[in-house]
């Protein structure tokens, strides 16, 4: 699916425990903000989600991070785990303190294993 306008395009696969988003492309922070709306929209009958960026393209600063955390806190609260992989050298910390600080159950990952065994588990 590709979002209007913006860079990114992402495939949604259900799976029995999660829906799982794979993202790729080049992002800025408008392009994210657009990412997570659509993730609202089509995870709203969903309890849990994956939202895999190991293929989007970023170069996003401290204040971007912070607000993509502050956002998916207020669209992606529906969802009782949200898990997100990145690659190790873009994992920050940010998003995930921020969305967990207003009470979004979000993890960032590295490895896809630990991610979907965290979202499939009790």
């Amino acid at each position: 699916m590709l979002l209007y306008g913006m860079p990114l395009s992402y495939q949604i696969t259900r799976l029995p425990r999660f829906v799982r988003f794979k993202v790729s492309g080049a992002a800025e922070l408008a392009d994210m903000h657009a990412l997570i709306e659509a993730v609202a929209r089509d995870s709203a009958g969903d309890r849990r989600a994956l939202v895999d960026l190991r293929d989007v393209q970023e170069n996003l600063r401290f204040t971007d991070h912070y607000a993509i955390g502050e956002l998916v806190a207020r669209r992606l609260n529906h969802l009782e785990r949200l898990g997100s992989l990145v690659p190790p050298e873009r994992r920050t910390g940010t998003s995930e303190k921020v969305a967990t600080a207003q009470g979004t159950a979000l993890r960032v990952f590295v490895d896809d294993d630990q991610a979907c065994a965290w979202l499939s588990g009790d």
